[in-house]
């Protein structure tokens, strides 16, 4: 076995000596009712059930390919599993009514290349099974695992959707630290020359509903809408499992901040307080996700005005991970941002799945293949 202190992302020495999915559920038995807490950080309970399935896993020493064996096809090494040496991928189940299983930058049920070997073999996306482990909540334990192909997915709900593009930026520590150690705990620019002339006199703004078209002299100035919320942000905590869950958060308290009515739905739009071209995001990784837009590619937003993805504020909660409060706030116009983050070259892409919560209940106390 070739010896490594990291094997995530290193293939097996060949796909064929390496688990089936019949033999992943079998092994990963030992794990219901194996005790995991959920921290509601993606990152963290994802990293920690990883760490569960390998140690079911370790004893059967999976052969593992030298680094002179094989080339990794996809740009930036974008959708290879860390446990690609078991050809699967692992999700995390927590509640709702139905799960939504999301797969990043990778199609799963096609046979695009994800690692070539030089004899001529290789592993495409199809050949990688989704470890689907579903969470008790109350006793915050393993309570099922379902691991299913691609090809069972879509025969079983239908096919995944039409990738999803999101684009991606990364914030320097060192300038995170800056914000939130700061007197104001906040970093704001103002708005640009394009959008200064829409601005009303903020006493005189009459705010419409969340997804009304903005009017021009009736939109609040970057400055107004850091009075009304920056400072009454700060401290807040957004309890919630997942970083969408938390955003939604997010943006209600910001909506309420700024004067809308409680009693108004937020309805998903870009930007997510659309009547006031204002996009609300929670930063609680390195990595935030934008979404479908980029302000490094200048497009209209509205039909009646003439706002492009530049000039979308965007209101940025600089959140702690471990405890969820809000340390800082960034308030900027949508091309100040590649002067504070990194913007990540190229787009990641998602592939998304709906599955009835229903379907993962029947199998409580299982680990089952395809079932």
């Amino acid at each position: 076995m070739v010896k490594t202190t990291n094997t995530n992302g290193i293939p097996p020495k060949s796909k064929n000596e390496t688990f089936t999915g019949k033999e992943l559920a079998n092994q990963l038995q030992v794990l219901i009712g194996k005790s995991l807490l959920i921290t509601g950080k993606p990152r963290t309970d994802g990293s920690h059930l990883r760490k569960l399935i390998e140690n079911a896993l370790q004893d059967s020493k999976v052969e593992l390919a030298a680094s002179s064996t094989f080339k990794v096809i996809p740009p930036q090494k974008r959708g290879i599993p860390k446990s690609i040496k078991y050809l699967a991928d692992s999700f995390l189940i927590t509640s709702g009514d139905k799960y939504n299983l999301q797969v990043w930058n990778r199609i799963p049920n096609s046979s695009n290349v994800l690692i070539k070997y030089h004899n001529g073999s290789s592993i495409r996306c199809k050949d990688i099974n989704c470890i689907l482990v579903k969470i008790d909540l109350e006793q915050q334990n393993i309570e099922s695992i379902i691991v299913m192909s691609p090809q069972y997915i879509e025969h079983k709900f239908g096919k995944f959707g039409i990738p999803t593009i999101k684009y991606q930026a990364i914030i320097n520590p060192a300038t995170r630290n800056t914000i939130v150690n700061s007197s104001t705990k906040a970093f704001i620019v103002t708005d640009t020359t394009n959008m200064k002339p829409l601005l009303g006199s903020n006493s005189q703004v009459e705010l419409k509903t969340l997804s009304s078209e903005p009017i021009s002299s009736q939109i609040l100035s970057i400055e107004e809408i850091g009075q009304r919320v920056i400072s009454n942000l700060i401290g807040q905590k957004l309890f919630a499992q997942d970083t969408k869950t938390r955003g939604q958060a997010l943006e209600r308290k910001v909506a309420t901040l700024l004067g809308f009515s409680d009693e108004d739905q937020l309805v998903g739009n870009y930007p997510d307080i659309y009547n006031q071209a204002l996009e609300v995001k929670v930063q609680d990784s390195p990595t935030i996700d934008l979404g479908k837009e980029t302000p490094m590619n200048p497009l209209p937003v509205y039909q009646n005005l003439p706002i492009t993805t530049e000039d979308i504020r965007y209101l940025i909660a600089l959140t702690n991970p471990q405890t969820s409060e809000i340390e800082g706030v960034i308030l900027v116009p949508g091309k100040e941002l590649e002067n504070i983050f990194t913007m990540v070259n190229g787009t990641s892409f998602k592939c998304q799945r709906s599955i009835p919560m229903k379907f993962f209940e029947k199998y409580k106390g299982k680990s089952v293949f395809n079932p």
